[in-house]
């Protein structure tokens, strides 16, 4: 793995990740592990609580720095960022801060989406009476040409994964957002797969909108998120809910009566709600330093060559890996299985759930999803990491 053009000492990393030393953890799509470094990060705001000392004011601060670093991980304005509980909250606020028209409509595809990106716009249809135009998957990827060809001139909403949960495909998300620019419609991207692992650029992606959550690829907490909202939308969406931290008060105090309409704040920052989870926002701005330390583009590079590898290790074990060979479709997620399951209507081959056993009988943390069983890396992934997993494979396939 390479940082700056140098060597990265993954043995460094490694040991700030204790988990790394007990397990062989490739499932960080469900739940990513937090460093040492992170760990200890809020040990001071806890101990301030313990004893009675307010330290909300510097916290307050902290908070936009936090805003700041995640503005910089992909490639947005800090006024582009807000704060958020995970990315389910991030598509919600979206969601409800559209002005909605009977007619209008939203294109997804939710046999590759995650149920909260689903949810959030079955109850948009319920109550606005929109349009759902779904598209079915291509060989397991974000079908791209299908999105591009059901945009019309009532596409309000695309809602896509820059990678998806299962199988785990990069997404092609430019022709999407040209189609998207075309139509006045706005294109919604989840990134909690991708954003800390794979690199990410908003501007290069062209998405208007990216829900993150902070516990997988960003290494953190649950119950923080970050929600990235083009400024241009911003300024001109009204979000559902209004709280102390969505209005600007100039200097005014932060308890200061509000007695008439409120402005709201400029950008994303508008839809911010109530107060924010310190706890979480000090481990995300903790462990979004580490990833801007070594570089979303080495951190990309390193787990895309471990999947590769994976990959073509599994092929030749015999496994039926998802998008065969690896190729442009690869990132950090490599699943096995037959992809028709992917619709639920297929029964579950038995050799998943046997493999799974098996692997986790060698200390080798996986997840299954949606009838297959899907392996997913990070930073603190190794090649001897990804060597061990074929042989364990190859042994439970003899």
């Amino acid at each position: 793995m390479i940082m700056n053009g140098s060597p990265l000492p993954l043995d460094s990393i490694r040991d700030d990740f204790p988990a790394t030393q007990d397990f062989i953890y490739m499932d960080v799509a469900n739940q990513g592990l937090i460093s040492r470094t992170t760990r200890m990060s809020f040990e001071d705001h806890l101990n301030n609580r313990l004893h009675g000392i307010n330290d909300e004011l510097s916290q307050l601060a902290a908070i936009e720095k936090t805003r700041a670093r995640f503005a910089r991980i992909v490639g947005a304005d800090k006024d582009e960022i807000a704060i958020t509980k995970n990315a389910s909250e991030s598509i919600n606020i979206i969601a409800n801060a559209i002005d909605w028209r009977a007619g209008d409509s939203v294109v997804l595809c939710p046999q590759l989406e995650h149920a909260n990106n689903i949810l959030p716009w079955l109850q948009v249809k319920a109550l606005h009476d929109v349009d759902l135009k779904l598209v079915e998957p291509d060989n397991g990827a974000i079908p791209v040409d299908a999105i591009v060809n059901a945009l019309n001139s009532r596409t309000r909403v695309v809602a896509l994964s820059t990678a998806t949960m299962v199988p785990g495909f990069r997404t092609v998300t430019q022709p999407v957002a040209e189609a998207c620019r075309r139509h006045g419609a706005f294109l919604l991207a989840d990134g909690t797969q991708s954003v800390g692992i794979l690199h990410t650029d908003v501007n290069r992606l062209g998405v208007d909108g990216l829900a993150v959550s902070t516990v997988k690829g960003l290494m953190g907490l649950y119950g923080s998120g970050f929600l990235y909202c083009r400024r241009e939308w911003a300024d001109q969406l009204k979000p559902a809910y209004l709280a102390r931290f969505s209005v600007d008060l100039g200097n005014a105090p932060e308890s200061a009566p509000i007695l008439n309409a409120a402005r709201l704040r400029a950008g994303a920052p508008r839809f911010d709600i109530g107060h924010y989870n310190f706890p979480g926002m000090i481990a995300a701005h903790a462990s979004l330093g580490q990833l801007l330390e070594i570089g979303t583009e080495a951190i990309d590079k390193h787990v895309t060559s471990l999947a590769t590898r994976l990959a073509s290790g599994l092929l030749e074990a015999g496994l039926p890996v998802c998008g065969g060979p690896p190729g442009d479709h690869t990132g950090s997620i490599v699943a096995i299985g037959d992809m028709a399951a992917l619709g639920g209507t297929q029964e579950v081959a038995a050799y998943i759930p046997s493999l799974h056993s098996y692997l986790a009988e060698n200390n080798v943390v996986a997840s299954t999803r949606r009838g297959l069983l899907r392996f997913s890396l990070h930073l603190y992934n190794s090649e001897e990491e990804v060597g061990q997993v074929i042989d364990i494979v190859k042994k439970w396939s003899n």
